[in-house]
């Protein structure tokens, strides 16, 4: 967006040009762990959202953001290079357009660096972890080895859409990212995270099936 792309040259100052020639995106990802997957969106006996049990992915949310941010200021200070945050956290916006230009898209950086594909729900989703990641990035001037985008493997998979109907029915609004924040405002959990789309690429794509095939 160009929007991201004025927050990439506040992010690198009079250094942007010449980081983009002479230097390397590195894109950082830590997976979840199974336990906080397996948490999100559990249901009572009554039907009503078990808030205490889905903190537990939102806890993690904040506990993988804080560990990217130091390991990518740590790559930083190595190369000479920039960290871009995980996340920005702890800003109220009115609509979600207004956190476009607060960050730079990780997604794009994981694309281009080959660490997974965009999925039907907006993420990145690679082969073996699916779409359970965060993602933090370093603008490092060292001209490093790239590397390549892979193919798309989708398919016919409907897993994310099944199980949100934000998704389901993007095309439908204006802006489904939206109406996704407002779901998220109205959960209340500890971390602006929802969830759903990666438990449900996670345990039951087609992908997570490979990764079990795999296994010894």
């Amino acid at each position: 967006m160009p929007v991201q792309k004025r927050k990439l040259a506040d992010i690198c100052g009079d250094r942007l040009r010449e980081l983009l020639r002479n230097g390397s995106f590195i894109c950082i990802g830590l997976t979840y762990p199974e336990n906080a997957i397996d948490c999100i969106d559990i249901r009572l006996e009554n039907g009503s959202v078990d808030r205490d049990a889905w903190n537990i992915y939102a806890r993690e949310y904040h506990q993988l953001n804080r560990l990217l941010n130091d390991i990518s200021k740590d790559i930083a200070n190595l190369s000479g290079g920039t960290p871009i945050p995980a996340t920005v956290e702890g800003i109220v916006v009115k609509n979600v357009e207004e956190y476009y230009g607060m960050t730079v898209s990780h997604r794009i950086i994981a694309e281009n660096a080959g660490l997974g594909w965009r999925g039907k729900n907006g993420l990145v989703v690679n082969e073996k972890f699916s779409c359970a990641l965060r993602l933090a990035s370093v603008i490092a001037s060292l001209p490093l080895i790239h590397g390549d985008r892979v193919k798309t493997s989708c398919g016919e998979c409907r897993a994310c859409l099944d199980v949100c109907s934000f998704l389901r029915n993007k095309d439908k609004f204006k802006d489904y990212r939206e109406n996704c924040r407002k779901y998220i405002t109205h959960l209340g959990l500890e971390g602006e995270v929802c969830g759903k789309c990666v438990k449900a690429c996670y345990r039951h794509s087609i992908f997570s099936t490979r990764f079990k095939l795999r296994q010894p």
